[in-house]
C-alpha cells in the first residue's frame, strides 16, 4: 500500500461491483463485502455525477426497488467523496470507451484503488497513474490486511 495506515483510502468502485454487491444476498461475495466495507467506513467512495448516473440507470433497468436506489443515492450524497467529474481520460486503445469515466474519476480524485470486475479492459491495466486497479476479492484482502496491521 502506498498510504499510511491511518489515512483513509479513496476508492472508485465500478458499476459492475456495485450491482453485484447490491443484488446478492451472499455475504461471502467479494462485491457484497466491498459495499459493506464502504458503508461501514472502511474506505472513502469516490463518486462523480457520470458514475452515479450510470449506477442508478443500471439498477433501474435491473428492477432494483426505487426506495433502495433512493436510499443508496442519499447515502452516497452523505458519505462519498463527490468530485465534479471534470476530467476525461485519454482514449486508450484497449479500454472500453465506457470505462474511461472510471479512470478519469480515479485520476481526478487521486484514488488509491479502482475496484472492478472488468477482466477485459480495466483489470489487465493493473495501474492507472497512481491508482491500483484490482478485483473485489483482491481489494478486500488488501483492505483486511491493512486494517490488521
Amino acid at each position: 500500500m502506498h498510504r499510511s495506515l491511518d489515512a483513509v483510502l479513496k476508492v472508485v468502485v465500478d458499476t459492475s461491483v456495485f450491482v453485484a454487491g447490491l443484488r446478492t444476498s451472499t455475504p461471502t461475495s467479494a462485491s457484497y463485502q466491498v459495499i459493506s466495507a464502504w458503508r461501514a467506513g472502511g474506505f472513502t467512495l469516490v463518486m462523480a455525477p457520470e458514475l452515479l448516473r450510470e449506477l442508478v440507470g443500471k439498477l433501474m433497468v435491473l428492477g432494483q426497488p426505487e426506495d433502495e436506489i433512493a436510499e443508496l443515492v442519499q447515502l452516497i450524497g452523505q458519505i462519498a467523496l463527490r468530485i465534479p467529474g471534470a476530467y476525461q481520460s485519454s482514449r486508450l486503445d484497449k479500454v472500453d470507451k465506457t470505462d474511461n469515466k472510471f479512470l478519469a474519476a480515479a485520476y481526478e480524485a487521486k484514488a488509491d484503488f479502482l475496484v472492478s470486475l472488468d477482466k477485459k479492459s480495466l483489470l489487465p491495466m493493473k495501474h492507472f497513474y497512481k491508482t491500483q486497479i484490482v478485483s473485489p476479492d483482491i481489494f478486500m484482502r488488501l483492505l483486511v490486511g491493512n486494517s490488521e496491521k
